[in-house]
């Protein structure tokens, strides 16, 4: 099989001619060690934290630089035993990092190196045809030099993916050239890859709920809605945490790939409709939870390709999801792109993770595209994650610095990044469009609204429209 692969999916309508190859996003590879912050413990080395005597208020210092600056006796870590800010204001409590713990994020761009660090699967192309790749366009592709090597049908969104490899002798600009020429009209693009925004650590802080005022409702309360959605790395719907739980799982890999490890869909899974811990309450009880599994494991990483995205996507509308929880970043992506636009006229709501690619990193993508609701992550003081990406896009802060949920081991473990803060507001549309009639725009607006304005006044860049509070007390 030759190197490049395009996939062109059809949803019905049209991108003009040349659309440009959109840039890998820059960001730091899923399970990429930070430089800043240790796995606590006792906290008294938390940074500059004063003397750390309960490793939860170490004076003016930035705990996340500490290598023990994590977990005090009062169960608070080391990121926020820095400054001892709230986060209101000004300030843009850099130093909100409530674990130390290396975190996931979307995959670095750039030539050579393994996929990973590449950002995208050497020798595959993404492209968008309408409604399916004809045979005038088979021809020219051929005569280009490309051949068809697999096709998926994507019935709810409306499309065909038709995967090519590319002529010989090309690299992957020179494809993306060579395919946009031959067939003028179609958007293409690589097939990128997204990494997954959260870390597990250690500890067994539970304060999230709280913090968003989510009332906890019925264990049944969710049950006669549409199901939600997680798109992830596998779940492993056997987790004592998730063994009440109604959870249908479907993959979504490439023949021959290898899955990835289930602790991050897993935890995921468990916080909306499981139990996180012992007598945790799920923040959508009873809800039917759809795990699509895109993620599979490339050379040692987490990572999911477009193709899986979208085939995954596709079928959990097929399914009657109405909210899809994305929680994982990478590179803006054309076919992406056209699919987010098409499941916006369905009148499902699509929400991801913002990203944890630090404050001066680009955009993350799906989050940053207009019809996503980007959520970003706060730890308990209400500061901002230190590793949270920044910008105009980011619309709600919602808890996700030490979240305890289920591991992969049939455990809990405490998880960080802004992965952990998709599900409190994925489950918080749940409601919000049982107040608007399963309106999405006005669900959108009705968290929006109802958010506690954080940071500057206004929206901002690090808060958006500030800390998530959870409208209602139905989600069906």
């Amino acid at each position: 099989m030759r190197g490049l692969v395009l996939i062109l999916l059809a949803l019905g309508f049209a991108l003009g001619p040349g659309v440009d190859a959109l840039r890998p996003w820059q960001g730091p590879g899923p399970h990429h060690a930070a430089a800043d912050g240790g796995d606590g413990g006792d906290g008294g080395d938390g940074g500059d934290g004063g003397d750390g005597g309960d490793g939860g208020d170490g004076g003016d210092g930035d705990g996340s630089d500490g290598s023990d600056g994590s977990d005090g006796s009062d169960g608070d870590d080391g990121g926020d035993d820095g400054n001892g800010d709230d986060g209101s204001g000004d300030d843009d409590g850099d130093d909100g990092d409530d674990d130390g713990d290396d975190d996931d994020g979307g995959p670095s761009a750039g030539g050579g190196g393994d996929a990973g660090d590449r950002g995208y699967i050497a020798g595959e192309i993404v492209a968008l045809g309408q409604p399916t790749l004809g045979p005038r366009a088979r021809a020219a592709l051929r005569a280009a030099g490309f051949r068809v090597i697999a096709e998926h049908r994507l019935g709810s969104v409306g499309g065909t993916l038709v995967r090519l490899s590319v002529p010989h002798g090309l690299d992957e600009d020179g494809a993306l050239s060579a395919a946009r020429t031959a067939v003028p009209g179609q958007a293409f693009d690589l097939n990128h890859l997204y990494g997954p925004t959260g870390a597990g650590c250690e500890g067994d802080a539970c304060w999230g709920a709280q913090a968003i005022g989510m009332q906890i409702l019925p264990e049944s309360a969710c049950g006669r809605g549409a199901p939600i959605a997680i798109i992830d790395t596998p779940v492993d719907a056997g987790h004592p945490a998730l063994r009440d739980a109604r959870v249908t799982v479907q993959n979504f890999l490439s023949d021959g790939a290898r899955p990835s490890g289930e602790a991050h869909g897993t935890a995921i899974a468990a916080l909306l409709v499981g139990r996180a811990t012992p007598g945790a309450k799920p923040l959508a009880p009873g809800a039917r939870l759809l795990a699509a599994g895109a993620f599979r494991s490339i050379e040692g990483r987490s990572l999911a390709d477009a193709v899986a995205v979208l085939r995954s996507i596709d079928w959990a509308l097929g399914e009657g999801a109405r909210v899809i929880a994305m929680s994982f970043e990478g590179a803006p992506n054309a076919t992406l792109a056209a699919a987010v636009k098409a499941v916006e006229r369905t009148g499902a709501s699509l929400v991801a993770a913002a990203g944890n690619g630090g404050p001066d990193a680009g955009p993350a993508y799906p989050a940053a595209y207009p019809e996503v609701l980007a959520v970003t992550a706060v730890d308990r003081r209400l500061r901002p994650y230190n590793r949270g990406t920044r910008g105009a896009y980011v619309e709600i802060a919602a808890p996700g610095v030490g979240i305890v949920s289920a591991d992969g081991g049939g455990g809990s473990r405490r998880w960080s990044g802004s992965s952990f803060a998709v599900p409190f507001v994925a489950a918080a549309l749940l409601r919000a469009r049982a107040e608007t009639r399963g309106d999405a725009y006005a669900a959108r607006r009705l968290l929006a609204g109802a958010a506690r304005d954080l940071g500057a006044p206004g929206r901002d860049f690090i808060y958006g429209h500030g800390l998530l509070q959870v409208p209602g007390d139905r989600c069906s």
